[in-house]
């Protein structure tokens, strides 16, 4: 009963209907802001998600690149060693290694 009284009195106070509404609106405001900058996070995250690959896939395609103009023909096995990477800056040291590597057994060592 006193809960209902408190909310009549409440109510018919002009004051706190306005507050009322005002927090209701920041509420509104602060939570669709926070989807829109996780939506925007999101967004973010992909980009590079898709750079971080372009930029694997490069990586990959230069080193397959400079063993096939040493070595001529590259082994099914170390094309698939070479494909299955996904650490850009071991790509990017063995593409270094490719270019000085006595041999595509040498190559294939530090593969591994």
């Amino acid at each position: 009963m006193q809960a209902v009284t408190e909310l009549q009195r409440f109510s018919s106070d002009p004051k706190m209907r306005d507050l009322e509404r005002r927090r209701r609106l920041w509420k509104l405001e602060y939570y669709s802001g926070l989807t829109a900058a996780k939506e925007e996070g999101v967004a973010i995250g992909e980009a590079i998600g898709e750079v971080r690959g372009e930029a694997r896939g490069i990586m990959k395609g230069k080193v397959q690149s400079i063993l096939e103009v040493r070595f001529n023909k590259v082994p099914k096995r170390i094309e698939k060693a070479i494909q299955s990477m996904t650490d850009t800056a071991a790509l990017e040291s063995l593409a270094a290694h490719a270019k000085n590597c006595k041999s595509l057994d040498d190559f294939a060592e530090a593969l591994k």
